[in-house]
């Protein structure tokens, strides 16, 4: 009896350590759990109540969350991971991907068609080279002041955080607020927003959290971590689990 209640602490204590994500200190204002979108679902998180967020030139903000499972594009296809709608001016700016079957993984930023279609800000992109499909990939989109800058971070390693400060400027719009995050690019009428080749995005969605601040590059770690489980906690989980397996078969 000892030695199942033992095994069941274990497993515990392993899958405790490796779910959701946070920052110590600091409360996200919004947060989705665990999505599996396959190319072709999304839906949409309201934004609205308990807190309003901005898209002018004093707004500050991070939306942060980890991924797995990314598809590879096809072409100069983009797959989308999100955009983000205000009242006026839907589909305002967006994060979007190009995965090679050689592993190079091409971060987009930009803005789609608002002011009814009329006006669009040009895709920005950064390309990293022998990205892993296998290790989960921890994304911070921030916005501050109308500039936006999106840092990535491959699974555990620390070394990896990349911050791509010129990504993407000039978003801010006077007297809007976000309403809405789109997921995998859908509006909450199930229509697909596409950017330019655009494709919606295959992927796994881990966690996701939305800061009303700018995040230091410590808290971007402190965040990853949470988000990604170290080896030790994976291994933990597992051995835990298997003894309970054990314990049960000799019953």
């Amino acid at each position: 009896m000892k030695t199942k209640y033992l095994a069941l602490l274990i497993a515990a204590m392993g899958s405790s350590l490796s779910f959701g994500a946070s920052i110590d200190g600091l409360d996200a204002a919004y947060s989705k759990d665990s999505t599996v979108y396959d190319g072709t679902s999304g839906d949409a998180l309201t934004v609205s109540s308990p807190t309003t967020i901005g898209v002018n030139n004093t707004a500050h903000w991070t939306m942060a969350f980890t991924i797995s499972g990314l598809g590879s594009t096809s072409e100069s296809n983009v797959g989308l991971l999100f955009t983000y709608n205000t009242g006026s001016y839907k589909n305002l700016e967006g994060l979007g991907f190009q995965l090679s079957e050689s592993g190079d993984l091409t971060l987009c930023a930009g803005g789609f068609a608002y002011n009814g279609g009329t006006n669009s800000s040009p895709w920005k992109a950064q390309t990293f080279s022998d990205y892993s499909t296998s290790k989960p990939l921890t994304l911070f989109y921030t916005f501050n002041a109308g500039n936006v800058s999106i840092s990535a971070m491959l699974g555990n390693d620390t070394s990896t955080l990349t911050t791509l400060t010129t990504l993407s400027s000039g978003a801010s719009f006077s007297n809007q607020n976000m309403t809405q995050i789109n997921f995998s690019a859908k509006d909450t009428s199930g229509n697909t927003w596409s950017a330019p080749n655009g494709i919606t995005g295959e992927y796994t969605l881990n966690n996701f959290d939305l800061y009303t601040a700018v995040l230091t590059e410590d808290q971007m770690r402190e965040y990853a971590l949470s988000a990604v489980p170290e080896p030790a906690a994976a291994s933990l989980g597992l051995l835990g689990l298997g003894t309970f397996l054990m314990r049960r078969r000799r019953a």
